[in-house]
């Protein structure tokens, strides 16, 4: 467990899977606010119910990423009620798979959008605050997919984007104590796993050494680590989280 008391969190893309592991791991480790942002507004405002009751700590926000006045107007919510956010973790994304020569401008745009261009926006709103307090993390869910994935060239440019945006952060906000990093996860028992035939899940097993997926918990208690304190020193790394695939 990590000391979060007294931070305000954000996490984007938190109605379900990996963003709500992530929202919950801060609750349990005693942030005083966590901010919950997505588009699905139904699944936003249950997965903030289911994990605070009360709604005393934490904030479901809508906000598309992907839009930079819904991603200011968004974070002027936060601020109002809160006043700041010490932490803010970039997990937005979505997929639209194609092989390259297929791929339709409709298809490659919206991944880019959401998983780079929406990172980017929200850094935007929150590094100000962050260098005035002299205190910052800014977490962001990059994937082993930016290594190059046969039919997301989409979604391999964003992630791979990440990687290079998290790296820049870093060297620019090193000197206000402020750490950048992002996490690359392998394949992830979410959703999207359930939609995986069978017989390809097991080709899938047979090539990670672990020979299972990860949990979003797992991947939780990683950002966790990064956010903590105990993580001071570390600012600019992009970490796999893969079960041991490259």
């Amino acid at each position: 467990m990590y000391d979060f008391n007294g931070k305000i969190v954000a996490v984007t893309g938190a109605a379900q899977g990996l963003g709500a592991a992530m929202a919950l791991r801060f609750l349990q480790d005693g942030a005083e606010g966590v901010v919950l942002l997505d588009l699905k507004w139904e699944g936003l405002k249950a997965t903030a119910a289911r994990l605070d009751p009360a709604g005393t700590r934490t904030m479901a926000v809508l906000c598309n990423v992907a839009d930079h006045q819904s991603v200011e107007e968004a974070f002027g919510l936060i601020i109002a009620r809160f006043g700041r956010v010490d932490i803010l973790i970039n997990n937005a994304g979505i997929t639209r798979d194609s092989m390259s020569h297929k791929m339709t401008v409709e298809q490659f745009d919206p991944v880019v959008q959401v998983s780079l261009n929406g990172a980017f926006y929200c850094v935007q709103q929150v590094i100000s605050g962050m260098r005035e307090r002299s205190w910052g993390r800014i977490i962001s869910l990059s994937s082993l997919a930016a290594g190059g994935n046969i039919g997301q060239a989409n979604y391999s440019a964003a992630k791979a984007g990440i990687i290079g945006l998290t790296k820049t952060l870093a060297l620019e906000l090193a000197p206000n104590n402020i750490t950048v990093n992002c996490v690359a996860p392998g394949m992830i028992n979410t959703d999207i796993i359930k939609s995986v035939p069978e017989k390809q899940m097991e080709v899938f097993l047979k090539s990670i050494p672990m020979h299972r997926v990860g949990e979003p918990e797992e991947v939780a208690n990683l950002v966790a680590f990064l956010a903590s304190d105990e993580s001071a020193y570390i600012t600019g790394q992009c970490i796999k989280i893969t079960g041991g695939l490259r």
